[in-house]
């Protein structure tokens, strides 16, 4: 029974660190606000246009690589601050790739909307 308690705990714990970490993420990065204000966007014109849940699965899916891109390039951006303050053009690279990641699952995303949603759009005119 008190290792059940425990490990229910540790789960609380967990997710309180983890959501800390997403409103930390929405507090200090403008691109992550973005990206969730284009994911509402999304959200709100899949319903509006009735994507199936077969386009609901592939845009959950784009939505969460992005958000998730965008985390793990704040989070390296935040360890090579941490790692070396001063200017540097190692630490300048490593965080252009990971820029460069969000980049890409973005594009990602955006055919996949223009896959989902040009031809709803199409049809209504």
């Amino acid at each position: 029974m008190a290792s059940d308690y425990q490990e229910n705990k540790k789960n609380r714990i967990g997710v309180y660190y983890a959501a800390n970490g997403v409103r930390h993420a929405l507090e200090t990065e403008i691109n992550m606000r973005v990206h969730i204000i284009i994911m509402l966007m999304v959200v709100l014109f899949g319903f509006i246009l009735g994507v199936s849940k077969l386009e609901w699965v592939s845009l959950l899916i784009t939505i969460g690589m992005v958000l998730t891109a965008e985390m793990f390039n704040t989070a390296v951006e935040h360890i090579m601050d941490y790692l070396a303050p001063e200017r540097n053009e190692a630490v300048g690279r490593i965080k252009d790739l990971t820029a460069g990641a969000v980049l890409v699952t973005s594009v990602i995303a955006l055919l996949v909307g223009i896959i989902i949603f040009l031809p709803k759009i199409i049809v209504m005119f």
